[in-house]
């Protein structure tokens, strides 16, 4: 039968069970920061920068997570009570207070710069003459309108057949600066679409604005993030991001279906 070296003692059941804890903690806390905490796929330029920030506040977060946690189930296990013993007594460390004071103004001011950054950015529309999509995404009870008032093309005019739902696509080329202006013409809704990261209210007699530039040519999935009535859940919608090439050839389509003049062909009849 073995036995410990002199002057070495095998940890205690509760360390064990402490370690224990500790180690699933962190496995948890890996394994949730890179599944259910993250993003859905960012496809345009703001949302990737904020996908970054995103990835750098998590990061802390869970770091700051697990060691409070993890100090907290050592010190339990560690000193729980086990007899009437009164433990060493510390009032305090003026060094420990300074750290913990500085290091989390220190770890907010980092973030805070390009949050700030990034905010401006989403909330400042683009210069006219760097806009070169608009769209105008209306809200109703319960489905969204798409209006593309240069172009004269309108999408989803009227209310769907809610017993056959097809939600309406609102096709956008990628690439370009896509300028959304966002209105209700009943109640609040909100347009969102998760890949963007960003969504925006629509407000009766408001307009708001979002300005978007997709990178990612796909397929996209948006909805109403406001809870608007009965068929809230009916409030969705389709981004279909394209080629250039195929967002010009949608549109002239779209336009010969509903009878609209391109005005290109209207100056070159007027020239002739």
């Amino acid at each position: 039968m073995t036995q410990n070296p002199a002057g070495r003692r095998r940890p205690s059941v509760s360390i064990l069970i402490a370690c224990t804890l500790i180690f699933i903690l962190a496995v948890a806390t890996v394994v949730g920061a890179v599944t259910v905490f993250q993003l859905p796929d960012p496809i345009t330029e703001t949302s990737k920068d904020v996908n970054i920030l995103y990835e750098a506040v998590l990061a802390v977060s869970f770091v700051i997570f697990f060691l409070v946690t993890a100090g907290i189930i050592w010190a339990i296990f560690r000193y729980r009570r086990v007899d009437d013993t009164i433990p060493e007594q510390i009032h305090g460390s003026s060094t420990a207070e300074a750290l913990w004071t500085v290091i989390p103004i220190i770890i907010l001011v980092v973030l805070f710069v390009p949050s700030m950054i990034y905010l401006l950015d989403i909330k400042n529309q683009p210069a006219d003459e760097d806009i070169e999509v608009r769209v105008e995404a209306v809200g109703h009870q319960w489905w969204w309108e798409f209006k593309y008032p240069d172009d004269g093309v309108t999408v989803q005019a009227t209310p769907p057949n809610y017993e056959d739902l097809a939600p309406p696509t609102l096709v956008v080329p990628v690439g370009k600066t896509i300028s959304i202006a966002i209105r209700s013409t009943d109640v609040i809704h909100s347009f969102g679409i998760p890949h963007t990261l960003y969504k925006m209210h629509a407000v009766p007699g408001n307009i708001n604005y979002m300005h978007v530039k997709i990178e990612d040519v796909g397929v996209y999935v948006g909805q109403c993030y406001q809870f608007c009535g009965l068929r809230h859940s009916d409030m969705r919608f389709i981004l279909d991001a394209r080629s250039e090439a195929d967002y010009e050839a949608w549109l002239r389509e779209t336009q010969a279906a509903q009878g609209v003049v391109p005005e290109s062909d209207t100056a070159s009849r007027e020239d002739d």
